[in-house]
């Protein structure tokens, strides 16, 4: 009986430093995320433009109104900006933002899918990594296909919005993001909500696009008809859906140059 009671005593004290320990690595890997996006600050590109001044999806009728493009000082202000981040931190090549949500940072450039898995824009380590570009993509996003990587972290950070596209009236409500790199500006027109797993045939960046579109709308559970093809180019949020599995949870959009 005694021996029992040692055994649980143990047993309970294990679970407390596990527990403890856990605890301990959420809050510092938390503490040196906001650290290094409060350090990340004075290079932020100045999205308010996006909010005050283009309008909703909902609102274009035609492309070629300039009521869908960015007034060109706006344009030339957010393009400097983006040049700025990317002359201080090598591997960033654009910034992404999906206003009303936590998607506001750099995407990053390796030429591989491994680098800024767990590692912060300046090459330190980070537990939550960075958004990165697949490394089979064009870094200038001049291939039709885009694929962005980003964690799907439980405070809430990276790419965790993206699994809140699931609900229709979120996706509705978000359906325009925006992509700046150093001589453009890109509206992202989101049409496509799936899940897939890791190893599809959809994360084959080479494929040909109509191929890869057949695919992705077989796969999607929301798909927007805003009228693509071929001709288009895409890019895609991917995440994994949860904690554990291959499953990836993937908001795909229509890239236009306004």
């Amino acid at each position: 009986m005694k021996k029992t009671k040692i055994m649980r005593t143990a047993a309970a004290i294990t679970a407390a430093v596990l527990i403890s320990g856990g605890v301990y690595l959420m809050f510092r890997n938390d503490l040196a995320q906001k650290l290094s996006y409060r350090r990340l600050k004075p290079f932020m590109p100045d999205i308010a433009v996006f909010d005050e001044r283009m309008p909703d999806r909902a609102e274009i009728t035609d492309e070629s109104d300039n009521s869908a493009r960015l007034p060109e000082d706006k344009k030339r202000e957010l393009t400097e900006q983006v040049r700025e981040v990317c002359c201080n931190f090598d591997g960033s090549i654009g910034w992404l933002y999906i206003p009303d949500t936590g998607i506001n940072y750099p995407v990053m450039y390796s030429g591989d899918n491994d680098y800024y898995l767990h590692r912060a824009y300046d090459g330190g380590y980070l537990y939550s990594g960075s958004v990165f570009l697949d490394g089979r993509c064009a870094r200038e996003f001049s291939d039709g296909i885009n694929i962005l990587y980003g964690h799907n972290m439980r405070n809430g950070s990276m790419f965790a919005d993206v699994i809140n596209f699931t609900d229709e009236s979120y996706f509705e409500a978000r359906a325009v993001g925006w992509l700046t790199v150093s001589d453009s500006v890109f509206r992202i027109d989101f049409f496509s909500l799936s899940q897939l797993e890791c190893y599809s045939g959809f994360y084959d960046v080479t494929k040909d696009i109509s191929v890869w579109l057949d695919g992705l709308k077989e796969n999607s559970f929301i798909w927007k008809n805003i009228g693509v093809s071929e001709k288009d180019k895409f890019i895609s949020l991917s995440t994994c859906t949860g904690a554990e599995g291959t499953s990836r949870t993937v908001l795909t959009g229509k890239l236009t140059e306004v």
